[in-house]
């Protein structure tokens, strides 16, 4: 048995999807890069394969592509990191579909017809074309980035430097910008949304419009159990000492999992539903929590996100995002996907 566990709820990710879909009128692009923000993308497209809402999938680089195509996906795979040579013959290979947003990408790309997607900077400073506009006969698709989605002047601004771009194109199968904070623009000339953290329930903003279904539970047991006299330091360094009797758990899980050292005398996780504060310094296999006043034993289960707390929740104690913590998590954590929306 696994010490720790990524319970996937397969039908929330669905309700996710479709409640996202139907807020914005549109299919998705569903963002299952980086192993699906760290959640494990060849179980996450195992759950979005075969919903109709799902137009295709995108990635980073050429190896998730493969990865996926390996595993048995059939649908549209957009590669969102550009092309460098020696990658093209993997993009006829593997049927995927890249974004070009440089010229040395169409120019790795010379004599290979394929479809394209288009890449614009229209304000994040990253990945994209500026002022030149990309005419070759294999586009079927151009998308931009908003660098700030919370920023409601600033987007509008990336958004109507986009509709001018679209414009010139003319009409494409693939026009797409709004991002899981993006849909609440619902830009009317785009055709997709691409969405990625809010597939498994974290909102990206406060009175977010979407209803979303918590879709992720993290969970690691306890491996020893003992009480501690008062005086007595915890973990390294000694940054907790107890001051009466504590009854002290280590869950197995640490830095080297995904919990962040920062995160340590400040958070908390959950036992049975009851918040148990960690004491000490998280280390790499291991985490302290002061179980005084609960029955735990060695061998139960302690909740790190979940019904209780979301991923979102623990970034904001840590100092960083929610997308940090999550692909930060090990690939020691036994990923298993579950069809139960009510018992996970």
């Amino acid at each position: 048995m696994p010490r720790a566990e990524l319970k996937i709820r397969a039908e929330s990710i669905r309700e996710n999807v479709r409640s996202m879909c139907k807020f914005s009128g549109k299919p998705m692009i569903a963002v299952v890069k980086a192993d699906a923000y760290g959640v494990g993308a060849v179980h996450v497209v195992s759950v979005l394969e075969k919903l109709k809402e799902v137009s295709a999938f995108a990635v980073a680089c050429v190896e998730e592509g493969v990865e996926l195509r390996r595993a048995g996906v059939k649908k549209k795979i957009l590669v969102l990191g550009g092309v460098l040579k020696g990658e093209e013959k993997a993009f006829v290979e593997y049927g995927l579909t890249p974004v070009v947003s440089h010229r040395e990408h169409l120019r790795a790309l010379e004599g290979i017809n394929i479809p394209i997607q288009v890449k614009y900077d229209t304000g994040m400073g990253r990945l994209g074309f500026l002022e030149e506009a990309v005419e070759d006969e294999r586009v079927e698709g151009i998308l931009t980035h908003l660098s700030s989605p919370l920023d409601y002047k600033y987007s509008q601004l990336q958004i109507e430097a986009f509709r001018r771009i679209a414009e010139r194109h003319g009409r494409l199968k693939y026009v797409h910008v709004e991002s899981s904070a993006g849909i609440v623009y619902r830009i009317p000339f785009t055709t997709h949304i691409r969405v990625g953290l809010a597939l498994y329930g974290e909102k990206p903003m406060q009175d977010y419009p979407v209803s979303l279904k918590k879709a992720l539970e993290l969970r690691a047991q306890l491996i020893s159990v003992k009480t501690l006299p008062a005086n007595f330091g915890v973990s390294y360094s000694r940054t907790y000492v107890t001051q009466k009797p504590t009854m002290v758990g280590v869950v197995a899980f640490g830095y080297a999992d995904g919990l962040m050292k920062s995160l340590s005398n400040k958070a908390s996780l959950y036992y049975k539903g009851k918040a148990v504060r960690i004491i000490g310094n998280i280390t790499m296999d291991m985490t302290m929590v002061d179980l005084t006043g609960t029955d735990a034993k060695v061998g139960d289960w302690v909740e790190i996100v979940g019904e209780s707390q979301s991923f979102t929740d623990l970034a904001k104690l840590a100092g960083t995002i929610p997308y940090e913590l999550m692909t930060n998590l090990s690939r020691r954590i036994h990923r298993q996907v579950r069809e139960d929306a009510h018992n996970l």
